[in-house]
C-alpha cells in the first residue's frame, strides 16, 4: 500500500472536480485529527500500519504540530477537519468517512480496532462498520 494509492481511493469518493492536492490535504487533515484523539501508544500503533509518508500525520498531542491552525489538541475532530479543509462540518464528516473507509482496507485490522475502541462515540461513528481484530471482542 502506498500513500498515493490511499489518496487516489479517497479522491474517488470526493466530488467531481476535487483535485489531487485537495485529496492529499484531506487525508492529512483526517489523520491529524484522528491522531489528536488517540493516546500516544495507539497513535504510534496506527501510524506503524500506514505508508511511511503518512505516518507523521498521526501523532500524539504535545508533539510538534504540523497544523497551520495552532497546536494539537483533542477538540472536536470534525470541526478541525472542516477548518483545515475550509469546508462545513457535513462535508468534513464525509471526508473523514472516506479516509477511514480506505484505511480500514489498508491498515492492519488490529490497529483499526484498537484505534476505534480508544475513541469516543462521536469519533467512532465516523468509521465504517467496526473492524473486529482476531483475538479481540467488540
Amino acid at each position: 500500500m502506498s500513500d498515493d494509492l490511499i489518496t487516489a481511493h479517497v479522491q474517488s469518493h470526493l466530488k467531481a472536480g476535487d483535485e489531487r492536492a485537495g485529496a492529499d490535504h484531506i487525508v492529512h487533515a483526517v489523520l491529524r485529527a484522528l491522531g489528536d484523539r488517540l493516546p500516544a501508544g495507539e497513535a504510534a500503533y496506527l501510524a506503524d500500519g500506514l505508508p511511511a509518508a503518512l505516518r507523521p500525520y498521526v501523532r500524539h498531542p504535545g508533539e510538534p504540530s504540523t497544523w497551520d491552525d495552532g497546536p494539537r489538541n483533542r477538540e472536536d475532530p470534525v470541526a478541525r477537519i472542516a477548518l483545515a479543509c475550509d469546508t462545513d462540518e457535513d462535508e468534513a464528516r464525509r471526508y473523514a468517512r472516506a479516509v477511514l473507509e480506505e484505511l480500514s482496507v489498508n491498515v492492519p485490522p488490529s490497529a483499526m480496532y484498537d484505534a476505534q475502541v480508544q475513541l469516543p462515540d462521536d469519533v467512532r461513528e465516523l468509521f465504517p462498520d467496526p473492524v473486529h481484530a482476531v483475538g479481540h471482542q467488540p
